[in-house]
């Protein structure tokens, strides 16, 4: 398996509110796999998802040390979101004076040959098989929500004035709901964690063409950087590819 991860501010803002991490198992294999994407617009998105990704993290390499039989993969994701959720929801009520922090949050765990996604917000989870490129996540966003309806198409959807606006997080209410998808790991696929600052600047056939090359993935993901912000560049730029 091969595997790369990049994270970029852009061009316009002034911190990277993305956050994200590998989680390596005691042989140095990676496990889990993790993109964290700070609220725009409230105090602290970087903090949110900073706490969202350690803490998530932690939860995951508690449960590869110890590989709890009696649990599902669903099982340990939902109780490590849900205990982050709490961490960064007493955060804010603790130290920000009532306002609220949140993050999107994208993260796979690999399990018996088995791909468990768990996700939250418009980061965006893709798998490329056969030469083909599939979206697995919904963006959690209400230009996402247009788009399912018919009312958007996707190139209205990124220069919408709403579209940074999320209607599901981690963090920014006392519960939060998590979407589940599950997929068998196949020879050649290739997985794409990613933030919205790239996903909003690049298609997904962009996406695909540059992951099959054939080029270490980190230069692919560099160069993917680059164009998203020689597109503008106006939001944190993080992704996380994968090669089986």
């Amino acid at each position: 398996m091969k595997y790369a991860a990049i994270s970029d501010k852009g061009i316009i803002r002034e911190q990277n509110e993305d956050f994200w991490n590998i989680i390596l198992d005691m042989n140095g294999n990676p496990q889990a796999f993790i993109v964290a994407d700070g609220m725009g617009g409230h105090q602290a998105g970087d903090i949110a998802s900073k706490m969202a990704v350690e803490s998530i993290s932690k939860s995951i390499s508690c449960y590869l040390e110890k590989k709890n039989a009696g649990n599902t993969i669903e099982q340990v994701l939902t109780e490590a979101i849900n205990k982050a959720n709490e961490v960064i929801f007493q955060y804010a009520l603790d130290n920000l004076n009532g306002s609220s922090i949140g993050t999107t949050l994208t993260a796979g765990l690999l399990c018996n040959g088995k791909l468990t996604i768990a996700h939250i917000g418009d980061s965006r989870f893709y798998l490329i098989r056969n030469e083909t490129i599939e979206k697995l996540t919904r963006d959690h966003s209400f230009v996402g929500e247009l788009v399912e309806k018919g009312i958007l198409d996707q190139e209205e959807a990124k220069v919408h004035p709403l579209r940074n606006q999320i209607t599901r997080a981690l963090g920014y209410e006392k519960e939060v709901q998590i979407d589940f998808y599950s997929l068998d790991v196949m020879p050649d696929d290739i997985y794409l964690f990613c933030t919205d600052g790239l996903t909003m600047k690049l298609s997904s056939d962009e996406l695909l063409s540059m992951l099959r090359e054939e080029k270490d993935l980190n230069i692919i993901l560099r160069n993917m950087v680059a164009l998203a912000n020689e597109r503008g560049g106006d939001d944190n730029i993080t992704a996380i590819a994968v090669k089986i």
